[in-house]
Order: structure tokens, then sequence, then C-alpha cells
């Protein structure tokens, strides 16, 4: 089973070539993919970032991305994730190779339910010790 991260969702929508061919090979193989909370929260971030205060077209692709994000199961948030991102993260910053919490918090997510995180970002996701990482 995977867990895509925020970068795999926003790519699979802008139907870049290496997720979407990622997206059948899974698809291919009859997989679940879950999505966090966190993923969820940062597509949605980048709704209002770009249409500012135009709420018409926020109406319009909270709608569509709605329609996005319920082809995935969702994973919340919990007290054995948060534990277990507060050590990673504590562990990346006494190591200076801090990374953003949203990312520490979807790798321990995937670390958590032993599942291949899906994602391009290598620089951030490559930090975090015995996380399953699937590249495209």
């Amino acid at each position: 089973m995977w867990l895509a991260d925020t970068t795999f969702i926003i790519d699979l929508v802008n139907n870049d070539e290496e997720a979407v061919k990622m997206a059948g090979k899974i698809d291919s193989m009859h997989s679940i993919v879950f999505i966090t909370t966190i993923t969820i929260q940062e597509y949605l971030r980048g709704i209002y970032y770009l249409f500012g205060n135009k709420q018409d077209q926020i109406d319009e692709k909270l709608s569509k991305a709605e329609g996005d994000l319920v082809r995935f199961s969702w994973i919340d948030l919990n007290y054995n994730i948060a534990k277990a991102a507060a050590q990673i993260d504590a562990d990346l910053t006494r190591k200076g190779m801090q990374i953003g919490y949203a990312d520490v918090l979807i790798g321990a997510t995937a670390q958590f339910y032993q599942l291949t995180l899906l994602t391009r970002n290598k620089n951030h996701f490559d930090r975090i010790p015995l996380l399953k990482i699937e590249f495209y």
C-alpha cells in the first residue's frame, strides 16, 4: 500500500507524465493509495493562495479539489503519528538536516502504517531513516 505526498497529488492533477505513469502502475496492481489530512490541507491551501479573494474561483477550484481528493483514502493524524514525527523532527534538527514539518508528519505517517511513500521530493524524504519511498 502507498501514501501519496502532496507533490504527487499536485503533479497527478497537473498531468505530470511521471506521476501519471506511476499512478497507472499502482492502478494495475489494484493497490490502495492513502493521503494524510496534512496533504489535504496543503493542497487546499494552494487554492486559497492562488485565488486570493476571488470567491467564485475559489469555490470552483475547491469543488474540483474535492473531486480529486475523494479518490484517495484519508489518514488522520493521531497521537502515535505525532509522537513519531516529534522524534524524527528532533533527530533531523540535531543533525542539521531539518525539513518542513508537514513533510515530517507525512513521513511519520508512512512509517507508522508501513506504507511506501510516493514522492519526487528526494531532498526531504531521503533524510528520514527507514522510510520506504518510491520516487517518480
